[in-house]
């Protein structure tokens, strides 16, 4: 594994699921998770307090994105087809997380629904990025 690639990888998958996940949750989310703050949900100073702990799971998932990709790396394949293949493999593995909230707490099944959907959609983006960076040489070789 070229490490320098991988780093910068990770780097990029880390921005656009973090930044996906942001759009997600805190602007078309919002309306949806309004009733819920103060009961299910915690507030927003607590949740600001803890914030940090929720982009150090964002980089280990980009971690562990960007090492699993690698194993089934295919150089002389479509990229572009490895990263969609690849991002709804892993969208498909993370839809039973929101299945699993629906069935622990008190939420709506339409907001489950957005949840997986939305998932989905992040998976496909990091895998695409991800791939059409493993098409590109290793920096420093051109």
């Amino acid at each position: 594994m070229n490490l320098k690639k991988y780093m910068i990888a990770v780097l990029v998958v880390y921005v656009a699921y973090s930044g996906l996940a942001f759009i997600l949750h805190n602007i078309i989310l919002e309306d949806d998770y309004a009733p819920l703050v103060g009961t299910l949900l915690r507030s927003v100073s607590e949740f600001g307090l803890r914030a940090p702990l929720l982009y150090l799971g964002n980089l280990i998932f980009a971690l562990a994105f960007c090492a699993l990709y690698t194993f089934g790396y295919e150089p002389r394949k479509n990229w572009l087809d490895q990263g969609l293949r690849y991002g709804l493999l892993m969208g498909t593995l993370l839809a039973p997380i929101a299945i699993t909230q629906y069935v622990v707490y008190p939420i709506a099944g339409l907001l489950v629904v957005k949840w997986i959907l939305f998932g989905y959609f992040q998976a496909l983006v990091s895998g695409v990025a991800l791939a059409a960076l493993y098409t590109l040489p290793a920096p420093g070789k051109a």
